[in-house]
């Protein structure tokens, strides 16, 4: 059998390689926060406004936070905290590169709270907000150890 290579069929061949080297880079390269592993979230601050005219910047410790956060979509919780309390996940969007998870708690605070976190970087933001006021709360999720085979 004579095999004939010609410009065309080697071009050919050529863009094939490419574009499932580019496949595979993009499967590898996919958002890491988009809620599919367990993660965890790092609050770097928090700004507390109790009053309309007055925020004070604070810690996760000062509104009674853990400084790290364990998100699970997949179970629909925030949590455990070194208590045991968890909190459940009420909804969860996904939009623009955005992760965004909502949740309530009627009784008996009557709060409630919203988190966005960008997909490809972790970084977080997100709202805690009761009749009295509420906060602000800054920072970063990472996938948690073990969480993405492969990874």
């Amino acid at each position: 059998m004579h095999v004939v290579l010609t410009i065309g069929g080697v071009m050919r061949a050529g863009v094939v390689v490419c574009a499932l080297l580019v496949s595979v880079y993009a499967a590898q390269a996919a958002p890491v926060y988009d809620g599919s592993a367990p993660m965890q979230c790092a609050i770097k601050s928090v700004m507390v406004c109790d009053d309309p005219s007055i925020c004070v910047r604070g810690t996760a410790q000062t509104v009674s936070l853990p400084s790290v956060l364990s998100v699970d979509v997949g179970r629909r919780v925030v949590g455990p905290d070194a208590s045991g309390r968890t909190i459940q996940i009420t909804a969860v969007g996904r939009g623009a590169g955005r992760l965004m998870l909502h949740g309530e708690q009627i009784d008996p605070l009557g709060i409630a709270w919203n988190v966005v976190i960008v997909e490809d970087s972790g970084v977080m933001s997100g709202a805690v907000l009761s009749q009295g006021g509420g906060f602000l709360m800054f920072g970063a999720c990472s996938v948690a150890d073990g969480a993405r085979p492969g990874r």
